[in-house]
């Protein structure tokens, strides 16, 4: 069914019912015609998406693992007689202490979250 609705007069073109039906055949034939309504390719807005949830509790486990490791690095270099100052051991083992602490917090305030959600009636 090709029926088509007459040529804009900024746009130039002929837009089919297909083409109406079907995002991208819109964004294409109106791409650069009007560009303060240009929109991203689905490509180009999925490339810039900010990062998801998963993707930055990911980064945050991963964060606070970092900061334990080096704690538990430096607290058995300075146990083996290493050249490791005693407060540099202490910062990195407090430091690694607080993000757990906080991490611990984060996640107990997201079940909360989740469990008051689940508790709306529908």
């Amino acid at each position: 069914m090709q029926v088509k609705i007459g040529p804009h007069p900024k746009v130039g073109k002929f837009l089919h019912v297909s083409a109406m039906t079907d995002p991208a055949g819109i964004i294409n034939s109106l791409s650069g015609k009007f560009p303060m309504f240009d929109v991203p390719s689905l490509s180009e807005a999925v490339r810039d998406a900010p990062p998801g949830f998963a993707d930055i509790l990911a980064e945050s486990i991963q964060s606070v693992e970092s900061l334990s490791n080096e704690a538990n690095r430096m607290t058995v270099d300075l146990s083996l007689g290493k050249p490791v100052e005693l407060h540099q051991v202490m910062l990195a083992t407090t430091k690694a202490g607080i993000a757990l602490e906080l991490f611990i917090e984060i996640r107990n305030k997201i079940i909360e979250a989740y469990q008051e959600i689940s508790r709306m009636p529908v």
